[in-house]
């Protein structure tokens, strides 16, 4: 793992726990795009897309 992909991957953790999810989810696409055989990005977005499919739905006001 090259410095670059590891600090890519880092940064959308980082995003993750402060709740930003959206930023979280593009550096985690940005690192396996640029990484595409990134098995740490690939994990964090099935996570990512299984946490999105068991969220509770919010009503629209």
């Amino acid at each position: 793992m090259s410095y670059r992909e590891m600090a890519l991957a880092n940064i959308g953790f980082c995003y993750s726990q402060i709740g930003d999810g959206i930023k979280s989810k593009e550096y985690y696409e940005r690192t396996l795009k640029e990484f595409p055989e990134s098995g740490l990005a690939k994990s964090a977005l099935k996570m990512m897309s299984a946490m999105e499919k068991n969220a509770p739905q919010q009503n629209p006001l």
